[in-house]
């Protein structure tokens, strides 16, 4: 019996006895993309459950896509499972976990990640396994045993990685990481094997080259820094009042953009060229390489824009000491409600670069250390560290001191329509430039009343009119 039909008597079986019943989907088999399983999924008490057959694979011998998928025995689905700890079963007569590998229960006590047959045959069968692999490794902190690895970094597999496996699966398991306990964790793995730009390939016309795919461990490790939870962070930087505000929780989504935005950090400020315009590099990473949503494609976008901006912002309150509520809070207008993620990206990308200056190794292993256990930093790390961070909290306080958190979500005094007709001018791009003046002033000028904005547009376009036009 197939997966779907079986889902579909449990459903009969909740229906009979007057339980609550869910939607099944049923996702076909790809051999061609090495989705060689019918699943069906429903949740069962709210819990979500996969129902598939048991089966073993018929191969020939010039492929390893199977020319045919048959039923088979416990032992045989057992060994076609992608880790050993994955591949046991519970007997609900006998009420007893069944290792037909003999290795799960093991590997489960010993923190091991290890695939049932060699780790090659396995990878070969469906490349995404050593995604897979990775993905578990750093959701349990296990460790990938050393042949995984070799294979891992098979160039065989990795072409397989590319070819054989669509992108949307790609970024399905790199989203469960993201979204995992430990993305920092995911990201070394994924260097270590050397799969950094197999999964995040950059576009075939790019000019420039990205950065090392180590930035992106140390932007990680920085990030899994600034968000750790400051009753388990022990470091004595000496940093944890200054940086409350930055270091505060952040929600889901919030953590899964800020992971993604460092996972990217080799193709910031790097432009390509997209049906004869340029575009930034990391849309085109985004969408071509692990086919995220439009959304997160706009929302990565429009933080990297916006992280030299921040950047700038914080460099001119050094200097000058001041900022103008204007400008500061323009900027906040053009990023939108995602500020305060830019603005922690900023100090993000600020701070592992400054780290990764005056480390004496500059190797991945002591970026590791160093942002994964912030007491083994050096004196001259720490000193640069905690005035970084200070630099960013000190524009934060700013923002807070001028109470313009929410001026993105501002309206202009007059709107559109009331301003064409309060200036005789026809709708179109002037008028956009007319409401920014406008919501410039309102910045600059906090208690300022209708009218006086009034007085002000009418001189401002008496001045200005022949240059607007």
């Amino acid at each position: 019996m197939m997966g779907f039909e079986f889902a579909n008597y449990c459903n009969k079986y909740l229906q009979q006895h007057g339980q609550t019943t869910r939607t099944i989907s049923k996702i076909d088999s790809n051999p061609a993309k090495s989705k060689h399983l019918e699943t069906a999924t429903t949740k069962l008490f709210d819990q979500e459950i996969d129902f598939c057959n048991l089966r073993t694979e018929v191969y020939t011998e010039d492929s390893r896509i199977p020319s045919e998928v048959v039923f088979g025995t416990p032992s045989d689905d057992a060994h076609r499972r992608d880790i050993t700890i994955n591949s046991l079963f519970y007997n609900i007569n006998t009420e007893t976990v069944e290792d037909f590998t003999n290795q799960g229960l093991p590997d489960l006590s010993n923190g091991l990640i290890r695939t049932p047959l060699t780790p090659f045959e396995t990878f070969s069968d469906d490349p995404l396994r050593v995604l897979r692999c990775i993905r578990f490794a750093s959701r349990f902190q296990f460790e990938m045993v050393p042949e995984l690895c070799a294979a891992a970094k098979n160039e065989n597999i990795k072409n397989a990685l590319v070819s054989k496996i669509s992108r949307e699966r790609i970024g399905t398991e790199i989203d469960k990481m993201l979204t995992g306990p430990s993305p920092l964790r995911s990201l070394q793995l994924i260097h270590q094997n050397g799969l950094y730009h197999t999964i995040f390939t950059p576009p075939s016309n790019l000019q420039q080259s990205p950065q090392d795919a180590w930035q992106a461990v140390c932007a990680a490790g920085t990030m899994d820094w600034l968000l750790r939870d400051e009753a388990h962070n022990t470091t004595t930087m000496d940093v944890n009042k200054s940086s409350s505000s930055l270091r505060k929780a952040v929600n889901k989504d919030e953590r899964r953009i800020l992971y993604l935005g460092a996972f990217l950090f080799p193709y910031l400020n790097l432009v390509s060229e997209s049906k004869k315009r340029p575009v930034p590099t990391v849309q085109l990473v985004l969408r071509d390489s692990i086919k995220s949503t439009n959304q997160d494609i706009n929302v990565i976008s429009t933080l990297f824009r916006g992280i030299p901006l921040f950047q700038r912002a914080v460099y001119q309150l050094d200097c000058q000491q001041t900022i103008s509520r204007s400008d500061l809070g323009m900027l906040i207008r053009d990023i939108g409600s995602r500020w305060q993620t830019c603005l922690k990206l900023a100090l993000v990308h600020d701070l592992s670069q400054s780290t990764r200056t005056t480390t004496v190794e500059a190797t991945a292993a002591a970026a590791d250390i160093a942002w994964d256990q912030p007491e083994t930093l050096t004196s001259l790390q720490l000193d640069t560290t905690k005035k970084t961070v200070n630099r960013y909290q000190r524009l934060l306080d700013q923002v807070v001191q001028y109470d313009i958190q929410d001026c993105h979500t501002w309206k202009p005094m007059i709107d559109g329509k009331k301003t064409t007709q309060l200036l005789n001018v026809k709708p179109g791009p002037v008028v956009q430039q007319l409401l920014k003046v406008m919501m410039i002033w309102q910045l600059e000028t906090p208690e300022g009343t209708v009218d006086e904005c009034t007085a002000m547009m009418k001189q401002y376009w008496s001045d200005n009119k022949e240059q607007l036009l």
